[in-house]
């Protein structure tokens, strides 16, 4: 096995140690105690733990030295990158917000102090060279599959911030300019789209303090007390901050005659509602609702008509122009590191975690099915086969905590896509590792039962990946829809299964020339052809 030596470095104690310090810093130590030592511990942590993994996809191309010299190379060179310039911090939020929800990763060059942890991931290297082959058996194969995708896991699924979910909690227009309040501080600007500059921390609230005060749910145009807008708040959601059916998506109603009639200004598209809320997980899955909704409108005169803007949670702001048109707008202030964008409404992969994990699972059904098959036939020829099974049966159960283990350390990801694929793709390469290490089954016909397995995930999650397009808009019908399609191929897996079961062709036999014939005194078989006998 080509990779078999990153494998045992990913599992090497070193690396296996790094990963649950990176989980438990992240998790646990980070929220109770944020500081300096539990901001750097997390830097050492990955730079032990991230080669291993790097290697083992580099493997796959380059030989074992060369591949973990490259990898550690770029482990490093990468992390110097993103810590030292604003371009790859950029890169590097932008790439964590795919894995992981909207995230911010600014540059600091104090992080270099962890650059030396390096050394400890060539050591653990150098140390699985040096030492004998484990062997190739369940312990050492579970350990590997639990290993790597943990190992993965805790470098690209690590929490989200301890402090509140950064939203846009209001906004009022002071003067000439618009001041909102957003994750704790107070900003200003006097577009009311951009250029928001820091103006002040918002006051605490100790217990001799008033209740706070009332949002402005609803405001009208300067001189004109007839028109008038209103923001919904989160009345129209569930308690998980779903939209049921019949209820309204955030948005803002406008009236032109006092309020006797209201109509719809600018609403989020409801179709596309839960695809926005995947993209702002809330940490440990506890949904705020008032952080979800439009909460506050104001209403200001400008040249040219009017502009409203509306304070809209976690999506930002909400501003109408004087022409009329409505857009979403992000609130950024690189100086304190505040970045609250409006979710798209459509990203090809992005959020959609539990689907991706579902055809995993399908597919080690499948996996199963097409193989029980097989053993069955081989069984029913042999009398002997169906142990052939045990192996993937107990791995699938032993699996099903290991899912509950990830779960939960990806809930403050939400519904992220990468965690999961890791975690998939772990699931269905060890489940087609054991059904082609069983003797009594035939490889090379067992490698189509493992294409048919592979076929009905890839069946399942494609109406999901259309969904973030847009096509289909509801996310219910994209999961009917590959329900369907991972049903259509079930007999694909019984005839796979069925055939790569069945007994192989018989083979002719191959006739050989007839040996020259021998002499009673001469050799017993001659190098040539006897020539004929001389003085005859």
């Amino acid at each position: 096995m080509r990779t078999g030596v990153f494998l045992r470095w990913v599992a090497h104690p070193l690396t296996v140690g790094a990963t649950a310090v990176l989980l438990v810093n992240d998790h646990l130590l980070k929220p109770a105690w944020p500081g300096l030592v539990t901001g750097k511990l997390s830097d050492v942590a990955g730079l032990v733990a991230a080669p291993p993994v790097l290697g083992l996809l580099l493997g796959l191309f380059l030989a074992a030295r060369l591949a973990a010299t490259a990898a550690v190379l770029v482990t490093g060179a990468a992390f110097a990158l993103v810590k030292l310039t604003a371009a790859g911090a950029g890169v590097a939020s932008a790439a964590w917000s795919v894995v992981n929800g909207p995230s911010v990763i600014l540059a600091d060059p104090t992080d270099l102090v962890a650059v030396p942890a390096l050394g400890l991931s060539w050591w653990a290297w150098r140390r699985v060279t040096a030492a004998p082959p484990l062997p190739d058996g369940l312990v050492f194969r579970l350990r590997v599959v639990v290993a790597v995708p943990f190992a993965v896991l805790a470098i690209t699924a690590t929490s989200a911030p301890d402090d509140r979910t950064p939203a846009v909690e209001s906004v009022k227009t002071e003067g000439s300019q618009v001041v909102i309040e957003a994750a704790g501080g107070i900003y200003g600007s006097s577009s009311g789209a951009d250029g928001w500059r820091f103006l002040s921390q918002v006051p605490s609230m100790d217990g001799s303090a008033t209740a706070p005060p009332q949002r402005q749910a609803e405001a009208c145009v300067p001189d004109v007390a007839a028109h008038c807008y209103r923001v919904r708040g989160h009345a129209g959601l569930d308690t998980q901050g779903m939209l049921p059916s019949g209820g309204r998506p955030p948005g803002v109603d406008e009236t032109t005659d006092a309020g006797r009639t209201w109509y719809t200004a600018w609403e989020m598209p409801a179709a596309r509602w839960e695809f926005v809320l995947r993209q702002h997980p809330f940490p440990a899955g506890v949904v705020h609702l008032s952080k979800l909704a439009s909460v506050e409108v104001a209403v200001r005169a400008v040249p040219g008509g009017h502009e409203v803007i509306v304070a809209n949670g976690v999506e930002g702001l909400v501003v109408r122009g004087a022409d009329g048109a409505w857009r979403r707008v992000p609130v950024v202030v690189p100086e304190t590191g505040l970045d609250i964008r409006p979710a798209p409404l459509t990203a090809f992969g992005r959020v959609i975690g539990d689907n991706v994990n579902y055809a995993g699972l399908l597919a080690v059904l499948a996996l199963l099915i097409g193989t029980t098959l097989a053993a069955a036939r081989v069984r029913a020829r042999r009398g002997r086969g169906l142990t052939a099974v045990v192996p993937l049966v107990l791995f699938i159960v032993l699996g099903l905590p290991v899912l509950g283990v990830v779960a939960f350390l990806t809930s403050d990801a939400g519904m992220s896509t990468v965690p999961w694929l890791v975690t998939a793709l772990c699931l269905v390469g060890a489940g087609a590792g054991l059904t082609l290490a069983q003797r009594l089954l035939r490889r090379s016909r067992m490698t189509a039962v493992i294409a048919a397995a592979v076929l009905t995930g890839l069946a399942f999650v494609a109406p999901a990946l259309g969904w973030t397009v847009g096509h289909p808009q509801e996310h219910a019908s994209a999961v009917a829809l590959g329900l369907i399609l991972a049903a259509a191929c079930l007999p694909v897996i019984v005839a796979a299964g069925w055939w790569a079961g069945a007994r192989d062709p018989a083979v002719p036999p191959v006739m050989v020339d007839p040996p020259w014939p021998r002499y009673p005194s001469g050799p017993p078989w001659p190098v040539d052809p006897p020539g004929p006998r001389q003085g005859v």
